[in-house]
């Protein structure tokens, strides 16, 4: 009589900064609601009024009931969300041709589908495989494979073309990761960038660390410094390895800045100081991580007054001017020759 449509919440998507509701219909599609609780905030929010450009008709919530493509589930977070996603149909993303086998992110989406090991345990017998084979043994695997498993999720440039049995984020064919080709940028809404040829969002995390020379000299992964089991998961939202000792991160290869007179050259400032912490200046927090702000991870990112000065620091933002927050370019440009003469 009130006219109000109830909606069970069937699903909830994320836990460590954001948890999404969905609803299951009569004829299986599945639909996103708009309100969601960010925990880093403790405050509900409507996502998409965040994420979307002004105007979208998914973050007014009179149009929500319309149950089309842009609230669906299937469409918009199965592929990452979800365990063998395939259009039974051949390809695309229509939600009503989409089905997957379990919801959430689970071992197989990394590991790979272990049927046959499970059973071999199962069975007490011996399971020979080599690292690549399920369950994927991350430690003894190369950097590029290592890479191309997380790239499923944390590449937004990936071309999503389905296998032959419309498989969508898994592959039937040879290994069961996807190796995907990558879209030109040029594809992209300018927002995605800086005028200096940087990635301003998040969801360009993998193409920026392919970028670097710590990924193209040193063979770096994500696994370097991200532990996705970490027994500290609830208090720890990046997985990171070291939380305690961010400087660890870059130690395991830069190990002369281990000692203290060697650190204080390098940084030209106190030790102890957020100045002289490796990720305040190779990894400084421009990345747009939609509430809050992200660390680049081009990691071989070094403080540049040129660009800063051609573009302004909106548009060119330098790790010096993030802290030293009453200067501008100009200083900047003063300051650095001298440190390039030490």
């Amino acid at each position: 009589s009130s006219g109000w449509q109830l909606y069970p919440v069937d699903y909830t998507i994320g836990s460590k900064w954001e948890q999404a509701y969905a609803t299951r219909l009569p004829n299986g599609q599945i639909h996103v609601f708009p309100i969601q609780y960010n925990a880093l905030a403790r405050r509900w929010v409507n996502f998409w009024k965040i994420i979307d450009s002004p105007g979208s008709p998914r973050a007014e919530l009179s149009h929500w009931e319309n149950l089309d493509v842009w609230t669906s589930y299937q469409a918009n977070c199965a592929v990452c969300h979800t365990s063998q996603l395939r259009n039974v149909k051949g390809g695309g993303f229509a939600p009503a041709d989409l089905e997957f086998r379990e919801p959430g992110i689970d071992c197989e989406m990394c590991h790979g589908p272990s049927a046959r090991h499970v059973q071999s345990i199962l069975q007490g017998e011996p399971y020979a495989k080599r690292p690549l084979d399920p369950p994927v043994d991350f430690a003894k695997i190369g950097a590029g494979d290592f890479m191309t498993i997380c790239a499923q999720c944390h590449m937004q440039s990936a071309i999503r073309e389905p296998g032959p049995g419309g498989e969508l984020n898994y592959s039937t064919q040879g290994q069961f990761f996807k190796r995907y080709a990558m879209r030109p940028y040029g594809e992209f809404s300018r927002k995605g960038f800086y005028k200096d040829g940087r990635f301003r969002e998040t969801t360009f995390i993998v193409e920026s660390l392919l970028r670097s020379e710590c990924s193209k000299k040193g063979n770096v992964t994500c696994g370097s410094c991200h532990d996705p089991h970490a027994p500290d998961a609830s208090s720890n939202p990046t997985s990171l390895k070291f939380r305690d000792h961010p400087d660890q991160m870059c130690l395991q290869c830069h190990s002369r800045y281990s000692d203290q007179t060697a650190l204080a050259q390098h940084t030209r400032h106190a030790v102890a100081s957020e100045g002289s912490r490796c990720a305040s200046c190779h990894m400084p927090r421009i990345m747009d991580a939609l509430l809050f702000e992200a660390r680049t991870h081009r990691i071989d990112d070094i403080p540049n007054a040129d660009m800063t000065l051609r573009f302004g620091q909106e548009e060119s933002p330098n790790a010096c001017l993030l802290c030293h927050r009453e200067k501008d370019a100009r200083w900047l440009e003063a300051q650095l020759p001298a440190w390039k003469r030490r």
